[in-house]
């Protein structure tokens, strides 16, 4: 008998004389050693599934901010421009060590989230930069890529934490939570996830034991950066803590290694240097007239054909993660003469009732009437334009008044030339153009 036991039932207890009270005995005797089995068991199940509770993202954040100087030495630095030495790692010895000295760095940020890094190796310069609006790399054959998608998402997303140095990354719609705990190097690290509603999503990882940042990781560009030697830098911001030691490990490179010299703080860095270098040849405005004119033709022979869309909706919760799907397939019916119906035909990969696609069916025909009526009354209108020359617009072929009006409500920045899903492309970034009335 196990001593270790709450209690133990023998066996022997339960071979008494009379087989109806034996077996009512034997029941009783099988009842409470299931019954105590399972209370190990459910014990023990959740030690497993408790666990250590982790803290809440915020406090994490919190306790890295007081690590490195407080919130509020943090909060006073708006832009900030770093000096580096670089190292490239040597695999030929076998010992993996940074063995030369490779370039030199220098990486620039600017509340409230642009970044940028210029590294200079002795093969070629490398650049990357990411601002609210853009996020583009050129490598050292001097190619530009402008990122889009996933890649461009955590781009901007990984500037904004860096620009804010985590000290108000809420009001830059950025959601976290904590992930885990997981092992970094020799010390066991808090990884907090942070994301956006737009599927954005990057991962720090803070040493549990100093509260500092120790790790970044970045799947969408497949990019890992690893933080250590943290003291200060110098300068007007004495009181605050930098990482002087920086590893860059990026899917295809060599890695790199990165030894802080130098930090400035509030310099008062332009927003211009954090733009994608501009093509000053290429006319925006000439490009898009000349797009607006074979737009026309295009959806002229459109216009002849019908088509299906399928669309997929959906939403985000606070943890950034997927909370509700929903699926529409559409039948498509552009209008000659500009516009479009949609016929809605299944929602969530089940087709409409009878009694629905009935319903959709008749205000489909109802639309369609509408808006030919409206596209008989804009060509009328338009000829008639045209005839009394009021408007120069006609002879440019801008008569798009979608064209006209981001002409007439939008400053274009840095044009420039791209190869985009293997075609040439021209790329332009625009804002809203200063001090415009409508």
């Amino acid at each position: 008998m196990n001593n270790s036991m709450p209690f133990a039932i023998s066996p022997v207890k339960c071979v008494v004389a009379g087989r109806a009270l034996w077996r009512r005995r034997w029941l009783l005797c099988a009842v409470l050693l299931a019954s105590f089995s399972f209370a190990v068991g459910a014990q023990q199940s959740g030690a497993k599934l408790r666990g250590p509770k982790l803290p809440a993202p915020d406090k994490i954040v919190e306790s890295h901010l007081k690590a490195v100087g407080g919130k509020k030495v943090q909060a006073s630095i708006r832009d900030a421009t770093y000096e580096w030495s670089v190292w490239r790692r040597s695999e030929e010895s076998g010992q993996g060590r940074d063995t030369a000295t490779a370039g030199r760095a220098r990486s620039f940020e600017k509340f409230p989230g642009s970044t940028r890094a210029d590294i200079m190796l002795e093969d070629g310069e490398l650049n990357s930069a990411a601002n609210a609006r853009s996020a583009w790399a050129r490598g050292a054959d001097r190619t530009l890529r402008t990122l889009t998608d996933r890649e461009a998402g955590a781009a901007k997303l990984s500037a904004a934490l860096a620009a804010t140095r985590l000290t108000n990354y809420k009001k830059q719609d950025v959601l976290a939570r904590t992930a885990g705990i997981e092992q970094i190097g020799e010390e066991p690290a808090y990884r907090v996830e942070f994301s956006r509603r737009n599927g954005a999503r990057v991962s720090y990882w803070f040493s549990v034991a100093r509260k500092l940042l120790v790790q970044s990781r970045d799947e969408a560009r497949s990019l890992t950066l690893r933080f250590g030697d943290y003291r200060p830098a110098g300068g007007a911001t004495k009181n605050a803590l930098e990482p002087h030691h920086l590893e860059i490990i990026a899917e295809g490179a060599q890695p790199l290694t990165l030894t802080l010299e130098s930090a400035r703080y509030n310099t008062g860095l332009s927003d211009s240097l954090f733009e994608p270098p501009s093509d000053q040849t290429l006319d925006v405005p000439a490009l898009l007239r000349e797009v607006g004119r074979n737009q026309r033709q295009v959806d002229e022979r459109i216009s002849e054909y019908t088509y299906t869309r399928k669309g997929v909706e959906r939403e985000i919760s606070d943890r950034g993660e997927v909370k509700k799907e929903k699926i529409e397939v559409h039948e498509i019916y552009p209008v000659p003469g500009g516009g479009r119906v949609l016929k809605l035909i299944s929602e969530n990969d089940v087709p409409l009732s009878p009694e629905r696609m009935a319903k959709e069916e008749k205000r489909v025909a109802e639309e369609l009437e509408k808006i030919e009526r409206e596209n008989q009354k804009r060509k009328q209108k338009r000829e008639e334009v045209e005839r009394r020359n009021e408007s120069g617009a006609g002879k440019d072929g801008d008569d798009d008044v979608g064209i006209t009006t981001f002409l007439r409500t939008s400053e274009f920045l840095s044009p420039r030339r791209e190869r985009f899903r293997d075609r040439e492309a021209i790329v332009f970034d625009f804002r809203p153009r200063p001090g415009f009335k409508p």
